[in-house]
């Protein structure tokens, strides 16, 4: 299962660009104690347990042998993860971020297997000129390890490099607005076998035109072209695709107390094989991209999230399955330095085309509902310690085979210190 849908920016207009939101840490990092001139430098550090029924978020075995989920595993898994993030505003047009991350996942369940090192690194530059003109590249680096019985792959090793940037026009005081944007993306396995499979590069490049109906909000449409090249060998698994995506939207101050993005739009993509004997090679679907942020008062806010995207698959018979996601998510500040948040999901995976199961012989089209409950409660020691402890459920049901199903929950204690 893919994460969920990430965070739309609600500053910019560049809705489905790589680099949107490349800079949002900085809205965590806002203060800083250590500088060194107008280097401002932010170190953190974020140490969990957790207890996790499911590790391999596998169905558990039932006598009669028709659901055999390979192993139901229990773990307690120590997570340490630490970098620094930095920013260099060295004139008021010109502002460069950069970071490093490291974090390490250690089990007491085979951890031979399941041990994970991760690392990430970006770096951002954004200039700000005249007449509203914002110009934004970057590049983001992750290592990391893909979680166990997901829609693509099982835990394996890959990485993930991606450089592009954006040119935005957004005058303060004038209507139009609009922005061009750009970027590749690799990916990469280290198991030969998969890397056959799912190694890739994508390249988005598109434009947007708004209009502001109001100083913080905007109208907007854009488009997209996406072009997918994967390294399969064999030309008659060929999965290279291309795409034009359309949407419109609005996005800011909604309302009074809503801040936001709603975008709708449709996704019309032609591969160059059809996926089987007489099948098309081209679909259109529609697409779904928002986020919206309700302020009740100074203490509560509420997030919710809609979206809909074709997403890659492996499987042979379906090349893309559709990823649906609807997403709340609950924040209250408490007195005495306590917060406390309520989060759920539901996300629908359907796959276009039958497909044969071999270990309990199902065909048909499947289709995946995984639910997802938490809460969380976090104690803020100081400014830079903080302290709490969080608890989540998700359970998916398969139409096509139990094999698919399986129940997972985890209790989680964690410390965060942030200068």
């Amino acid at each position: 299962m893919k994460t969920l849908l990430a965070i739309v920016s609600i500053l910019s207009l560049l809705p489905t660009g790589a680099f949107a939101d490349s800079l949002d840490w900085l809205t965590q990092y806002q203060h800083s104690n250590i500088h060194y001139g107008q280097l401002a430098i932010h170190p953190y550090y974020d140490l969990s347990e957790t207890y996790d029924s499911n590790i391999y978020l596998v169905p558990r075995d039932q006598p009669n042998g028709v659901t055999v989920g390979g192993g139901n595993r229990e773990s307690w898994i120590t997570k340490n993860d630490l970098g620094v993030e930095t920013d260099l505003p060295w004139h008021k047009l010109h502002d460069l971020s950069t970071g490093y991350g490291f974090e390490s996942q250690t089990y007491t369940t085979q951890p031979a297997t399941n041990d994970a090192y991760d690392q990430t690194a970006h770096t951002d530059y954004t200039y700000k000129g005249a007449y509203g003109l914002t110009a934004k590249a970057g590049e983001k680096f992750t290592s990391t390890t893909d979680q166990a019985f997901s829609q693509l792959t099982g835990r394996d090793r890959r990485w993930e490099n991606t450089v592009g940037g954006s040119l935005d026009y957004d005058p303060t005081n004038g209507r139009l607005a609009g922005g061009v944007d750009a970027s590749q993306t690799n990916d990469k396995y280290l198991d030969p076998v998969l890397s056959q499979q799912l190694n890739r590069f994508e390249d988005l490049a598109g434009f947007n035109i708004g209009y502001k109906v109001r100083p913080k909000t905007k109208v907007y449409v854009s488009y997209h072209r996406d072009l997918i090249h994967y390294s399969i060998p064999d030309p008659d698994d060929d999965k290279d695709n291309r795409s034009n995506n359309f949407a419109v939207g609005v996005i800011g101050q909604l309302a009074q107390k809503l801040e936001g993005q709603i975008e709708v739009g449709v996704t019309d993509r032609q591969y160059d094989v059809a996926i089987t004997s007489g099948a098309s090679r081209i679909f259109i679907t529609p697409t779904i991209a928002t986020a919206v942020t309700w302020k009740a008062d100074p203490f509560t806010t509420v997030k919710l999230s809609l979206s809909r995207f074709a997403e890659e698959s492996i499987d042979t018979s379906n090349p893309y399955y559709y990823e649906n996601v609807a997403a709340i998510d609950i924040k209250h500040s408490f007195p005495r330095k306590f917060s406390a948040g309520l989060s759920a999901s539901w996300e629908i995976d359907q796959y276009p085309y039958n497909q044969a199961i071999n270990s309990s012989g199902s065909i048909g089209r499947r289709r995946d509902d995984t639910y997802q409950v938490g809460a969380w409660v976090t104690y803020d020691i100081q400014k830079w310690l903080s302290t709490g402890v969080s608890f989540n459920r998700r359970e998916r049901d398969s139409t096509l085979t139990d094999q698919f199903d399986y129940e997972d929950n985890q209790v989680s204690w964690h410390v965060t210190l942030k200068f």
